[in-house]
């Protein structure tokens, strides 16, 4: 766990340097302030009410992860395909993960996209999604696998999500 007496420190230097520069925003005081390799143009340009507005909604997301429930939040319950690395997304993971949206009351369309959705994946965000085609194309060929082997059927409709043409898949019972 990392030591928490680290966060007022971040915060009185983070608040010295922001009043001294009070025409950046947040996101442009951090990325400029950390000084990356590679752009980061989606936390730069974001506007401070942006910003807070996502804040306010990660911190109802962790109040609803801390009460006590019998169901577990999607994020919780689900593998996060959305962050393992491409090379260890496996058949054997993804049936899993099949397995356990059937026994859930999860009623989705099986598609590549949908699957990050359940781990809260910022699949809106056009600029994130383009740097997940390796993801999306591993995820494709894997659900392809999964009907194959009988566990998913193919609708006969596809779905376009932001540009990114989709197959999707049902559950079979």
């Amino acid at each position: 766990m990392r030591d928490k007496n680290r966060i007022p420190k971040i915060l009185k230097e983070l608040e010295r340097i922001w009043k001294s520069n009070p025409d950046f925003r947040l996101g442009q005081l951090i990325v400029v302030g950390a000084n990356p390799k590679e752009h980061y143009p989606e936390i730069f340009y974001i506007e401070d009410e942006d910003l807070l507005d996502r804040l306010l909604k990660f911190d109802k997301r962790a109040k609803l992860d801390n009460e006590e429930s019998k169901t577990v939040l999607d994020w919780k319950r689900f593998p996060n395909v959305s962050r393992l690395n491409p090379k260890e997304l496996t058949i054997e993971l993804l049936e899993k993960l099949i397995i356990e949206l059937k026994n859930s009351d999860k009623k989705i369309v099986i598609t590549p996209i949908n699957l990050m959705k359940l781990n809260g994946a910022p699949v809106s965000d056009q600029t994130w999604l383009l740097n997940q085609k390796p993801r999306i194309k591993k995820l494709k060929k894997l659900l392809f696998e999964l009907k194959e082997n009988g566990l998913l059927k193919e609708r006969k409709s596809k779905q376009d999500f932001l540009g990114i043409k989709e197959v999707g898949y049902d559950i079979v019972e």
